[in-house]
């Protein structure tokens, strides 16, 4: 449980990687500086494969099942695949993945997944949440089959690839690339910022405690850790709510920020981030989302939406049990 707390809250990063990839351009005017800062990102060229022990162990960890909770046999997945969601030139799909890998350990469960559709023409970025819990239908990958589990494994088992295989086999979405994040430095990021303001609930306040107040409160990077993690007041849904809070709260602050300002939180931030892009895709985004910046409107979700899934145990496992064709819809009124 306390590995499972340490690593939540990544998403609070992520959202700040979708602002870097829009002000990059601005910040390194020039074409050496730019080249130079594209030049810090790792980048993916093949995913690892990971050995039959260690699938196994991913496949079969549990963990212990409360008294009184509802515990199902394998629910039967849809025997086809979703139907892909509408798209055409103007949507640009980037999948950003958080995960709390410590030194010496490899790729771990993608325990944050937003997906950042960005419209270009009607200039918005929605920002979609995909809880980790979600049971889903686990496509086969690298010729082997899986059982249904939770979508996080996805990221584990298969890296980019499979979790992307996954999101279009059970909601059809088409994802175009894909970023992720090690949440090693999040500490370092808020920082930069001198801390951040949060709007605090009673509840709220006193799991945090410190002198912390129900109302406007300017937290520490430590304290803004702990909010982010925070999840056993309310629930997952809580927890996301309260990064998504973040986020928005730190893409305020980016606004204010100099150039000299907006350089070094690039240049920290940068090197955390791995995707499979290449400079050329990533050129090629800027020169369709910098005309629009300005006028961009952002906007939250997540998925599964409210009282659209049941919570039960499944092979011992705490599970979120989606309603797929609810949350499909919803996918296709707001993304497609």
């Amino acid at each position: 449980m306390e590995k499972q707390q340490k690593k939540e809250g990544v998403c609070c990063l992520l959202g700040l990687v979708v602002l870097l990839m829009l002000t990059i351009a601005i910040v390194f005017c020039s074409y050496t500086l730019y080249k130079s800062a594209l030049s810090l990102i790792p980048r993916v060229e093949e995913e690892a494969t990971l050995s039959l022990e260690e699938i196994l162990a991913i496949e079969n960890e549990t963990e212990d099942v409360p008294d009184g909770v509802e515990v199902a046999d394998d629910v039967t997945m849809p025997s086809e695949d979703a139907e892909l969601l509408e798209s055409n030139d103007n949507i640009i799909n980037i999948l950003l993945i958080g995960q709390d890998r410590r030194p010496g350990e490899g790729r771990q469960r993608s325990d944050s997944m937003i997906l950042c559709t960005i419209n270009t023409e009607k200039k918005t970025l929605i920002m979609t949440s995909f809880l980790r819990d979600m049971y889903v239908d686990i496509p086969d990958w690298n010729g082997r089959s899986y059982q249904d589990n939770r979508l996080n494994v996805c990221y584990a088992l298969g890296g980019m690839g499979m979790l992307n295989t996954a999101l279009e086999k059970n909601f059809g979405i088409q994802v175009d690339h894909n970023m992720e994040v090690d949440f090693s430095g999040f500490k370092n990021i808020v920082s930069l910022f001198g801390g951040v303001s949060i709007n605090l609930t009673k509840a709220e306040a006193e799991y945090l405690g410190q002198g912390l107040k129900e109302g406007v409160n300017f937290l520490t990077p430590d304290q803004a850790l702990s909010y982010s993690r925070i999840r056993y007041i309310d629930s997952d849904f809580g927890r996301t709510n309260r990064q998504r809070k973040v986020i928005m709260s730190l893409f305020s602050s980016v606004k204010n920020m100099s150039v000299s300002e907006l350089t070094n939180l690039v240049t920290t931030i940068l090197p955390m981030v791995t995707t499979n892009m290449s400079d050329a895709d990533i050129t090629n985004y800027m020169m369709k989302i910098l005309p629009i910046l300005s006028e961009l409107q952002i906007t939250t979700q997540y998925i599964p939406v409210d009282g659209s899934y049941r919570s039960v145990y499944i092979r011992g496992m705490a599970v979120l049990v989606p309603d797929l064709p609810t949350n499909i819809a919803v996918l296709k009124k707001t993304l497609g």
